[in-house]
């Protein structure tokens, strides 16, 4: 049920509201009411409702002032102007100020019920619009989680394209951007210990902004700091992990190494570390173990080591495919790479 509060300098008016309501059932109550704005922003402060009705010329504080005053004090009250009056600038300015009806004098129960019920049409595409919000916010949430900067950028670029076709009015835009950057920063700040003033946004900082535009930019550049942040620790993890591979492999390059023993040693997906193993060596592990091996080989043939040996030493027990595996790498089988040595 919404809560209704009715302020207009004509006693009568307040009170014809408030036996329309009362009689039309309108899924309304009227919670208070005044027939001035100063009393009026009183009765609204303490009330707090959902819908403000009020009079545009009033004295001593006239509507358009009163909810310039408030919005910002309930930013989920919504506002209903009402006058005789219906020049070009109270209507250019109460859409500044975000207002959703317009009802002019007199008052009918077909006028009242019309602009209730367009609050109510918007209020059911608002909490569509929310689920669907609710979604992106809850994507994005899970890139930051999951440490997805790519995913992150896209899903945001596609979030603020749909907050951008929904969303009508600047101050609507403004509060769901900034309840957004709020959760991701303070996710992302809290999963990476990080306190950064970058990472803690004030309201001001949005206020600022004079267009959506100029917020879906800055909402972007904020958003791909975090994902900038993210693959740059990921990256040195990466790096980490890696040079552990490497030391391993080179430390046990005459093994039977597969890549699932691999995977566990840094306890990761073998099909993932397949694709950073190819990422961040520029080769495939099979090809890099194998490169390994025969410049190993090349080593102890220098030696002087039997090539029968050789063989052994850097992993391969079938002698053939050593031999096999050394000529396609080299041009020349193992003996004849002896050889050549033997010549110089």
């Amino acid at each position: 049920m919404y809560r209704i509060v009715v302020i207009d300098d004509e006693y009568i008016v307040v009170e014809g509201i408030k036996a329309i309501i009362k009689k039309r059932s309108m899924d309304c109550e009227v919670v208070g009411s005044a027939v001035d704005g100063i009393e009026g922003l009183d009765v609204v402060r303490t009330q707090k409702p959902d819908i403000l009705i009020t009079d545009i010329r009033m004295p001593g504080l006239d509507g358009l002032s009163l909810i310039d005053i408030i919005k910002d004090e309930l930013p989920k009250t919504r506002f209903i102007v009402i006058s005789g009056y219906t020049e070009f600038e109270y209507a250019r300015r109460a859409i500044s100020l975000g207002v959703k009806g317009y009802i002019d004098k007199p008052i009918t129960m077909e006028k009242l019920e019309e602009v209730i019920a367009k609050l109510t049409r918007e209020d059911e595409a608002q909490s569509r619009q929310t689920s669907l919000f609710e979604l992106y916010m809850g994507n994005m949430m899970e890139k930051v989680i999951l440490e997805k900067p790519e995913e992150l950028r896209k899903e945001c670029n596609v979030y603020l394209s749909q907050l951008r076709n929904q969303i009508e009015y600047l101050g609507i835009y403004k509060k769901e951007c900034y309840h957004l950057l709020c959760v991701l920063l303070e996710l992302f700040a809290e999963r990476k210990q990080i306190h950064e003033e970058w990472v803690h946004i004030s309201h001001a900082e949005i206020e600022r902004f004079k267009t959506i535009e100029e917020i879906k930019e800055y909402i972007s550049l904020v958003v791909k700091k975090i994902a900038a942040s993210m693959e740059a620790e990921k990256i040195g993890a990466n790096h980490f992990v890696v040079n552990k591979l490497l030391q391993y492999i080179s430390e046990n390059y005459n093994k039977d190494i597969g890549l699932t023993e691999l995977a566990d040693v840094v306890n990761m997906n073998p099909s993932y570390l397949c694709i950073l193993f190819k990422e961040e060596v520029g080769m495939s592990y099979v090809k890099y173990l194998t490169n390994l091996r025969i410049n190993k080989a090349k080593e102890l043939l220098k030696e002087g080591y039997k090539v029968s040996n050789v063989s052994e030493m850097v992993g391969y027990n079938n002698y053939r495919y050593f031999c096999d595996i050394f000529k396609k790498h080299l041009g020349k089988t193992p003996n004849e790479y002896k050889g050549c040595i033997r010549k110089k």
